[in-house]
């Protein structure tokens, strides 16, 4: 029984990376309702800025693999059938 389930396009990465981008939003918001009422919270949002920017590199260095990965797999299958036809 599944109670809560949130998926981006049914994908965990993007999951991951839009919540990310949601809570580093919330944490400037904050930052800012704070600095209105004169407390430096500088640190915090930038922590929270770094940790988005560090998981969304990430994100782009694993999307970049897979795609790498696939074109391998693409690859691979299209030689299995040139081999295929040629000893037919």
């Amino acid at each position: 029984m599944k109670i809560f389930q949130w998926k981006i396009n049914g994908d965990t990465m993007t999951t991951i990376v839009v919540s990310s981008l949601f809570f580093c939003v919330v944490i400037v918001v904050w930052g800012m309702v704070q600095a209105e009422h004169g407390v430096d919270s500088s640190a915090i949002v930038d922590s929270a800025l770094r940790i988005f920017g560090t998981e969304l590199g990430i994100c782009g260095v694993m999307t970049i693999f897979k795609r790498w990965s696939d074109a391998q797999d693409k690859r691979l299958e299209q030689r299995r059938n040139r081999r295929k036809g040629q000893t037919q």
